[in-house]
């Protein structure tokens, strides 16, 4: 993508997060900048010059809300997408897209569905306590997700080489698609027993390297990210 291009594209996804936070605000939701958008307002107050989008986390409980709520609150020119909303949609966390816009992911471009520029929106949950079973819930959030991207696009992305995940995987390609949700909602209650640590489930790429202890996200501050402010985890 050549440098213009990314930039309109940044400008577009910084408009998104205006109307992101408009919205938090008014009801009143916890949100912070994440990953590459946190490395960016550090280092820039801004993006990454090379970063083409733009990620936030929410606590599980304030997600929850604004999924709920979303579609209420957003202008016409926005749309709130999760896989409750659009059936087709592969993944566990959340997007927030301009509608008259188009970007295409080439594993999702056959998929249909709004495919207008987006910001990610992940839940932040509770790893479980033990190791072990926090390592499974990774594995089968990554699982559940790709049965999905396969079922709807034909492709298999995930790169898993070892022979047990793919037998699973081929399992649960199988599964009726409302099967495959009411897993995640399974698998996603495990957060609820607890533990000593917080991960972006669907947004990680492995335990425990994408994973974060709870005291950082205590207290808030407020980066600059171009020429705006946002609230970012004080940890």
């Amino acid at each position: 993508m050549e440098g213009y291009e990314l930039r309109t594209l940044q400008m577009v996804e910084l408009d998104l997060l205006l109307e992101f936070h408009r919205v938090c605000t008014l009801l009143g939701l916890r949100y912070y900048l994440t990953a590459g958008t946190l490395l960016g307002a550090i280092r820039h107050k801004g993006f990454i010059p090379w970063d083409d989008d733009i990620d936030v986390a929410m606590p599980r409980a304030d997600y929850d809300k604004f999924a709920r709520s979303a579609s209420q609150y957003i202008l016409e020119e926005y749309a709130y997408q999760e896989y409750r909303t659009e059936p087709n949609f592969p993944y566990y966390f959340a997007k927030l897209r301009k509608r008259n816009t188009r970007v295409e992911e080439p594993i999702l471009r056959a998929i249909q569905m709004e495919q207008g520029c987006y910001i990610d929106i992940f839940p932040l949950d509770c790893c479980p306590s033990n190791d072990k079973l926090a390592e499974l819930f990774f594995k089968m959030i990554e699982l559940l997700d790709c049965a999905v991207l396969f079922q709807v696009s034909g492709e298999f992305e995930c790169g898993y080489q070892k022979q047990y995940m793919r037998f699973s995987w081929n399992v649960l390609r199988r599964l009726p698609r409302s099967w495959i949700f009411a897993l995640r909602e399974c698998v996603r209650k495990l957060s609820g027993l607890g533990g000593k640590k917080l991960c972006t489930v669907g947004g990680c790429h492995g335990y425990p390297r994408e994973s974060y202890l709870p005291f950082w996200f205590d207290e808030v501050v407020e980066l600059e990210f171009e020429g705006h402010t946002f609230p970012a985890p004080a940890g």
